[in-house]
Parts: C-alpha cells; sequence; structure tokens
C-alpha cells in the first residue's frame, strides 16, 4: 500500500493540469455505495440476511484474484424503468465475486475475503478504480451482506408477500408473489428460485403516470452461463488507487472529484 501510494501522489502531480472535464465526469458519475442498496429501492425492507461463508483461498485485497479454468459465472441482463426513465442493469455473480454494470455509471466489483467483502469502483473513461478493503468499508459503515450483493432484490421480500402461482421466464420456472410496500404501493414479483434472481419485480401501478416516483419495474431479459475468467470486467490496464490513500492526493483532479462527493478517505 506504500509503494502505490507513493506512486499515485507522484501521479497526481503530473495529473493536475489534467482538463477540469475529468473532475466533473466523475464528481457526477453518481458514485453510490453499492448498486445493491440503492437499485430496488423499496425492495430493500427487512432485516439483512447473514453473510454466505467467505472462501478461505481468497487473499485480502480489493483486486480480483486468479479464477479457476473451470469456474462458472451467471449473467444477468436487465432492464430498469422508472421516474428517470428507461435503462440497462447487468449482474455478473460466481461464487465469490459479483459486478454490477450500469451505462454512465462506475461499475461495481464486491469479492468475498477471508476479513470480509472487498470493493472495486471501476471508471471505464478513466481507467481509473479505487479499491475499498474490507476494513475501509468498516470503518465507514458500507460493509454489506453478500446475500444482498447477490440479487438486485432482497430474497427475503418474499416472506413480506402473498404467493400468486407460477409464471415461466425464458424457458424457467418462476414463483409469482403479490403484496404491498410499506408505502401501501402494490408489488408484483417473479423469483428465480433455482437461480436465486427476480425475473420481474414491479413496485407501484402497473400503468403508471409519466414522472410517478413511486413506479420502479425490473425486468430480466437475458440470462446466460459463462466462464468467469472472463465474464467479469478486466481490470489489468486500470490505475487502482486504495481508498485509504485519496486523502493524500489532492493534486490529482480524479481523487479530488472522488473525495468532494464521497466525503475524506481516513
Amino acid at each position: 500500500m506504500i509503494g502505490r501510494a507513493v506512486t499515485d501522489r507522484a501521479a497526481a502531480r503530473l495529473a493536475s493540469e489534467r482538463p477540469a472535464a475529468v473532475a466533473r465526469r466523475v464528481a457526477t458519475g453518481g458514485l453510490a455505495l453499492a448498486l445493491a442498496f440503492a437499485l430496488a429501492g423499496p425492495a430493500w425492507a427487512g432485516d439483512a440476511a447473514a453473510a454466505n461463508a467467505a472462501p478461505a483461498a481468497v487473499v485480502d485485497s480489493a483486486t480480483p484474484a486468479a479464477v479457476a479454468p473451470d469456474a462458472q459465472a451467471l449473467i444477468a441482463q436487465y432492464t430498469v424503468r422508472d421516474a428517470r426513465g428507461e435503462r440497462s442493469l447487468t449482474l455478473v455473480r460466481s461464487a465469490d465475486r459479483i459486478e454490477y454494470r450500469q451505462p454512465g455509471e462506475p461499475a461495481e466489483l464486491w469479492r468475498q475475503t477471508p476479513d470480509g467483502i472487498a470493493r472495486l469502483e471501476l471508471f471505464a473513461e478513466e481507467k481509473r478504480s479505487i479499491a475499498w478493503a474490507p476494513g475501509d468499508l468498516r470503518t465507514t459503515g458500507r460493509m454489506p451482506q453478500w446475500q444482498q450483493l447477490a440479487s438486485p432484490i432482497n430474497p427475503q421480500l418474499r416472506d413480506k408477500l402473498k404467493r400468486d402461482g407460477s409464471a415461466k421466464v425464458l424457458g424457467l420456472s418462476a414463483e409469482r408473489y403479490r403484496g404491498e410496500s410499506a408505502e401501501g404501493q402494490p408489488i408484483a414479483l417473479e423469483w428465480l428460485s433455482a437461480e436465486g434472481l427476480p425475473a420481474y419485480y414491479r413496485t407501484g401501478p402497473a400503468k403508471p403516470k409519466t414522472g410517478d416516483t413511486g413506479f420502479y419495474e425490473l425486468k430480466l431479459v437475458k440470462l446466460e452461463r459463462v466462464g468467469a475468467q472472463t465474464a467479469f470486467t478486466a481490470t489489468g490496464d486500470y490505475r487502482e488507487t486504495d481508498y485509504a490513500d485519496l486523502g493524500d492526493m489532492e493534486l490529482d483532479p480524479f481523487a479530488a472529484a472522488y473525495l468532494k462527493r464521497n466525503g475524506h478517505a481516513h
């Protein structure tokens, strides 16, 4: 960490004359804590489930470790509709890694380690990444539960809804649920038990009015299994910075914009 901090500080001095547009891109990049907490809105009601056991062979670092040649990953592609309009959401999930991607947002890569969950934020345009060690997430109160991250809709939401038959989605069997949110909004959910993922989720009316802030819809459009080695975003050409080192990089426009948006690193 010390060596990388020295390198980052030196590079920051060289980068101090980069256009201010870089800082604006980072500051407006929608740097949410985790897509899993923000995407589904009301769906995250209820108690968090216990985290899964972490593999003992993974090192304590936010940087992805080597992947076994035969490891598989599940790629789920969704469309999202709400008051902001329509956009895509992609979830990539293996036994020990989870990645969320949305257009115009930094990708979020989460990984289990013996010390807890590590986070890597990926800024594709700048080819920069921010690595959060488990200790950083705990110190800032941002350590999530693995089961929450594994699905854009909390699996425990089903406990608050009534079973309403079955459905077929992309050739797969789904459990259908109905109910209401704490705000009295109708909820519709179709759940793929074998995959542990929602096939469809909606809160609000089936035919919302334009700009209805209570409406949110998530629809699965593609689901596939691929080799984990190529499923996740490649980070080899990204310049990685530890979250804990950001406070020493005030001359770096990227780091300065990040800290302005997210607060100071410890």
